[in-house]
């Protein structure tokens, strides 16, 4: 039931946001819980900041609180029953409880109360719950903005600071609950580490320090280079191998004797250190005490016995077959040079495919990798030195796979006799020095008898076998020595580009094979470490005499599976590609795609040129390198192909800035993109990288030519931000790309006042950001003129030569202030703090007290620029006070009573000698005064009044009728503008719930992300616009109101004076009459009964003081006439002065309702027209997403 006080409880459609509604859109506001909470916001709503949980958070999420009850609670019932759910998620940010700013990253922390004593903490986009919340919750912010109220109970035209926010301070118990993540799947082969495996003595020394004295001091001893006991290590001096690992196990030995000794009983902390290696042994069961000590002792001399083993093995080899066999050096720098064109091909594998090669190939570039690590200088133990051989063996045998068990395993089974073939190209082409000593260190300075070990044994006689076969001549060491200068006399000439030299040995192949094929062991099919074959060097060389020499002399040579399957294996790049990036000549380049596109089917053709390296790209990719090409071999090309940087190929031809022919390449491309793709429209989505780029942020220019904006069937958005927050418009700005803004503004699409979401900087932050770091050369400033001409031509008034533009704001740490800047369209401009703008607002409203022009407080109501903010909102807060000016700009064009010109060309000018602002008022006032005194004397009658009165009392129902009506048009636009948001949130989230990557998953992306507003709001602001306009009026015109009625208030005292004045006049008296003035200043001769008469006394009786009348003391006649004259005189003083003041202000607000009148209509269609463009912008837009999403469904991979 209603309560006295409120007779009728009506509200407008329900928000879909519970939150939202609960607070500006409640029948029951003043009831328990509301009522507190309504009217702290009513009194101070620019102090708090509301934090708002997503709607479907609320309607679909339950109260953690009562996750485990039978009855759980939606969060939205908290919304309008739990008085402390409200006032958590409203903080008081006009007074915060701290602030500090980190040193490092300079992000600042701000801690708020909310309206019931809890604390939230807000830092870089997220907010943690913190003292009085019951969990500890980390939340991402969404999105901010100014919420327009509607509701009557909320000041008219009070906007609130809301903060979206992911979910609810109290958290959320989702409506289903979460399936466990399924297990990461393990691999059989896996072994968990052993922890002993990582303990070593040294560690323990570090432990334990009861062991470290009982053994370190005898351990440094043994070690010192000053232990004449085992000189020999020291001296490098000829000797053999088998001394030095005698020297080594009796320093060895020693190492035990020192643990032996440490706990003998002769010790006297024998006992203690006993003790400790037994509770050592149980911390760590399995442990081998004996292996660690080796391992000790092995880590303190290995340079010294390495530098032994080196000087032993460098020594000449030519007694040593005599002198000591085992330290034969075999493998010298001069083998490794004869060999180091050895290719796989000639070892007589049993393999023959080609992409069963390629995968050889890769293995071997992997192992070479692997084994050169055995040169590393970090590698100084044994147990590095197997690990080396072992991993790479394993590379051998398994690839890549052995790496990363994803990966494919190809079904390559490597036989004994393919892995020594195998090992030998490894040893050859990593050239380790000194392998043989690397070997003997394995074998015989090994803490573990490997003599049962099948793993170790197999693996160490591989590596005898590859020396073997390198040391006995006679078993094809010399075949492979030949095949080698075979391979480096061909590779060499074509690197040389020595035509001549390749003719020869190409005729001599051609004499022994004129028409068969080769020998898979031939020197011409031979191939690098990388698997680059003949053929590859000659498109390196870019000589196309060369390769046409090598590729069509004989058509049986080389075949269409050598070619379609040859690739650099380290790059996994094939041979069209390495033509590209090698920008070799055209005439390879052309050739080569004869070739595959003459002799391959269409499967493989589309296989070849997708294929990708590894960074992900296709010959697609280097397209840009000759791209004449993309005619020929485009329709093939898979133009959505991402690469590791989320670069399609049509991306990374657009990027290739550099290129002298840019525009060309760029329309080559998109004609083939549109041949190929746009029957059914291109959704441009596909071509994002992951720095959130779209095709329209990288181009460099020719808009035109790619069709990108004029093609009505693409599918893109002209405004989409990246990763760093900048749209195409924003981004063509800040780089100064003239050609493309000059397209980009033509859009009908362009949403030219757009903001980022992280830091809301608009085109005219860039544009200034721009202005400050470069010189302001003829390029720059065409791009101002052309900006800021574009803004005057689509969002104010046309056909108007005077005008001024309020541009961006930026905060001045010098004056503590922020500054706005203003620039009309003759070019003039100037930076005008906020504190300067309410000055000169002030003064131009004292100036014009009667207009229409609204009262200072009008623009700052929902800005208290002084008062604190969170940190995010202080630069919407300036955007949205910029927005403010500039639609005041736009109602002075109609708006007749200010002077446009002299009004704006106070935000361009300096103040720095104009007078102070008191001085100011005074003339001001001084002018106001001039000009009601030009009016001269001015009486009016009661029938005047009653005129002047009619007329404001007509013009005042008028007004209150329009008002009436305007006030329920305003709330319509304003709900209107939230449901159009509401409506969009919906649509949104089910389009998310219906992709088929979401449906099974619980993947929530809160709608809110997106702007919270629509396009009502355009036409909402010119509304509340044209209300402040109105009330104003009707504020002046309440004040000559009231002047009418204390004029009126005089004239019926006048009169009762001049009745008493007539009854106490003696009857012989005459009548005297002051003389009146007409209202054009005529005197006239007043009546007298006339209010404004004034009966003349003699002098004598005005000068007689008391006479005989005064024994009569307040009661004399003579005294009360006197007093009714000087009342009677003051009254006309007073109705005189009125009479100026009704004259001139009904003047003046004629001239204002009449302007008014005008203005209200054409201001409106103005809004109108702004929010018709507005409207008609976003449902381009929005189709656009929609289509997208059918273009999706219909286009699934």
């Amino acid at each position: 039931m209603a309560t006295p006080n409120h007779k009728s409880i009506s509200h407008l459609p329900v928000l879909y946001n519970p939150f939202l509604n609960c607070i500006f859109n409640n029948p029951q506001y003043f009831k328990s819980p509301f009522k507190s909470i309504i009217d702290e916001l009513k009194s101070n709503h620019t102090h708090y900041t509301i934090l708002v949980p997503p709607a479907n958070v609320l309607h679909e999420y339950y109260d953690p609180s009562t996750e485990n009850s039978s009855t759980k609670t939606l969060l939205r019932e908290l919304c309008y029953n739990n008085e402390d759910f409200i006032k958590s998620h409203i903080i008081s940010t006009a007074a915060p409880v701290s602030s500090t700013i980190t040193p490092i990253s300079k992000e600042q922390l701000v801690i708020y109360n909310t309206l019931n004593n809890k604390q939230v903490l807000i830092k870089n986009r997220l907010i943690y719950t913190g003292k009085g919340f019951r969990k500890s919750l980390k939340l991402n912010i969404a999105s901010i903005l100014y919420f327009t109220s509607f509701c009557d109970y909320f000041p008219k035209g009070s906007k609130f600071m809301v903060i979206y926010i992911e979910s609810t301070l109290f958290g959320g118990s989702p409506p289903r609950k979460l399936l466990p993540p399924l297990p990461e799947p393990q691999e059989s082969n896996n072994v968990k580490p052993n922890p002993v495996d990582s303990v070593t003595f040294e560690k323990l020394l570090r432990s334990f320090p009861l062991l470290s004295k009982a053994v370190s001091d005898k351990f440094y001893r043994l070690f010192h280079h000053n232990n004449y006991q085992f000189r020999g290590l020291r001296y490098n001096h000829r000797k053999k191998l088998a001394h030095i690992r005698l020297e080594f196990l009796k320093i060895l030995e020693e190492a035990f004797k020192i643990i032996l000794d440490s706990v003998n009983v002769e010790n006297p902390n024998s006992e203690q250190t006993y003790n400790l290696i037994n509770h050592i042994i149980s911390m760590y069961p399995g442990i081998d005490l004996n292996k660690l000590v080796h391992e000790y002792v092995e880590l303190n001399l290995y340079d010294v016995v390495w530098a032994q083993l080196i000087f032993q093995f460098n020594c000449p080899n030519d007694d040593k077959e005599s002198y000591d066999p085992e330290a034969m050096k075999i493998l010298t720098s001069e083998m490794y040079e004869k060999l180091s064109c050895l290719s796989l091909n000639q070892l007589d594998l049993p393999v023959d495919k080609p992409w069963q090669m390629n995968e050889l190939h890769e293995r071997v570039s992997l192992a070479v990798q692997e084994f050169e690590k055995l040169a590393d200088s970090s590698i100084m133990n044994l147990n590095g030195k197997t690990g080396v051989i072992n991993n790479t063996l394993q590379i051998l045998a398994q690839g890549r796979h052995y790496f990363n068990k994803s990966a494919k395993n190809p079904n390559i089974v490597v036989s004994a006799d393919t892995l020594i073939g195998l090992l030998i190209m490894v040893v050859v082409h990593s050239k380790i020095d000194n392998l043989e000593a690397h070997m003997y260190y394995i074998k015989y300075f090994n803490s573990t008898d490997h003599s049962n070990d099948g793993q170790f044994n197999y693996m160490m006689s591989n590596l005898d076998a590859v020396l073997f076969h390198f040391s006995q001549k006679e078993y094809g060491y010399i075949d492979l020595i030949e095949n080698s200068k075979k391979n480096y006399d061909l590779w060499n000439a074509i690197k040389n580009q020595d035509l001549e030299t390749v003719q020869s040995i190409v005729d001599s192949v051609s004499t022994e094979y004129p028409d068969k094929e080769l020998p898979e062991n031939h020197f011409l099919k031979s191939k690098n470490i990388n698997g680059e074959s003949c053929l590859l060097f000659a498109i390196k060389a870019k000589n196309f005499e060369v390769y046409d020499l090598l590729i069509n002399l004989n058509v049986n040579w080389i075949s269409i599976d050598d070619i379609l399957f040859e690739k650099n294996v380290t790059s996994n790049q094939n041979l069209l590609m390495c033509a590209l990036i090698e920008e070799s000549h055209y005439q390879i380049m052309d050739d080569l795609v004869d070739i595959i596109m003459a002799n391959a089917t269409p499967q493989e053709q589309y296989m070849y040129f997708n294929q990708t390296d590894l960074s992900g790209r296709s010959v697609g990719h280097y397209l840009f390198h000759n791209y004449k090409l993309i005619a020929r071999i485009g329709h093939l090309i898979d133009w959505e192909l991402k690469d590791n940087n989320s670069h399609t190929p049509l991306f990374s031809l657009c990027r290739c800035y550099d290129h002298a022919e840019y525009t060309d390449i760029i329309t080559a491309g998109f004609d083939c993109v549109y041949k190929k793709y746009g029957d059914d429209g291109i959704d441009f989505d596909r071509h994002i990288d992951k720095s959130g780029n779209t095709l329209l942020h990288v181009l460099l220019k020719g808009i035109p030519e790619t069709r990108l904006l004029s093609n009505p069937k693409n599918l893109i958005n002209v405004n989409q931000l990246n990763l760093r927050c900048l749209s195409p418009l924003m981004l063509y700005v800040k780089y100064n790309r003239l050609e493309n803004l000059k397209e980009i503004l033509q859009d009908p699409r362009l949403d030219f006042f757009g903001e980022d979401f992280k830091n809301h900087y608009n085109v005219f932050d860039y544009l200034s950001f721009l202005a400050l770091k470069s010189i302001r050369t003829e390029r720059f400033q065409e791009m101002e003129k052309l900006i800021f001409t574009f803004c005057l031509d689509n969002y104010f008034p046309k056909n108007v030569d005077d005008n001024v533009v309020a541009l961006n704001g930026k905060y001045d740490v010098n004056k503590k202030d922020w500054l706005i800047f203003f620039k009309n369209g003759d070019g003039f401009c100037n930076y005008k703090s906020i504190n300067s703008l309410r000055q000169m607002l002030y003064l131009t409203k004292l100036k014009h007290p009667l207009s229409c022009f609204p009262e200072e407080d009008a623009l700052w109501k929902n800005f208290s620029i002084g008062a604190s903010t969170t940190p995010m909102f202080h630069k919407v807060r300036i955007n949205r006070l910029i927005e403010n000016f500039n639609i005041l700009f736009q109602s002075l064009v109609y708006l007749e009573s200010i002077n446009r010109s002299k009004f704006y060309k106070t935000f361009l000018s300096e103040y720095s000698n104009e007078v102070l602002v008191l001085e100011q008022k005074q003339r001001i006032g001084e002018f106001i005064e001039s000009e009601k005194q030009k009016l001269g004397d001015v009486t009016f009658k009661l029938n005047q009044i009653q005129e002047i009165e009619f007329f404001l009392d007509f013009s005042s129902n008028d007004l209150r009728k329009y008002t009436t009506l305007f006030n329920k048009l305003a709330k319509l636009v304003c709900i209107g503008d939230i449901k159009q948001v509401d409506n969009q949130n919906v649509l949104d989230m089910m389009i998310v719930r219906l992709d088929e990557s979401t449906i099974f998953r619980d993947v929530y992306i809160p709608p809110e992300v997106n702007e919270q507003v629509g396009t009502f709001s355009e036409l909402r602001d010119y509304i509340y616009w044209i209300q402040m306009f109105g009330d104003e009026v009707s504020r002046n015109i309440s004040k000559l109101v009231l002047d009418i009625k204390s004029w009126k208030e005089i004239y019926y005292a006048i009169c009762h004076i001049n009745l008493e004045l007539k009854q106490m006049e003696p009857p012989h008296q005459p009548e005297l009459a002051v003389s009146e003035t007409t209202s054009n200043g005529t005197p006239h001769a007043a009546r007298s009964d006339s209010s404004l008469s004034i009966p003349q006394m003699p002098e004598e009786e005005l000068e007689e003081e008391h006479g005989f009348l005064s024994n009569f003391v307040g009661t004399s006649k003579k005294t009360k006439y006197k007093k009714l004259i000087v009342d009677k005189s003051e009254a006309v003083k007073a109705i005189m002065k009125l009479n100026l003041e009704i004259k001139w202000a009904h003047e003046v607000i004629a001239s204002e309702i009449s302007n008014f009148l005008k203005f209200r209509t054409e201001f409106l269609r103005f809004g109108i027209k702004r929010y018709i463009n507005e409207e008609i912008k976003n449902l381009r837009q929005r189709n656009i997403e929609l289509a997208k999403v059918l273009y999706n469904i219909k286009h699934r991979k």
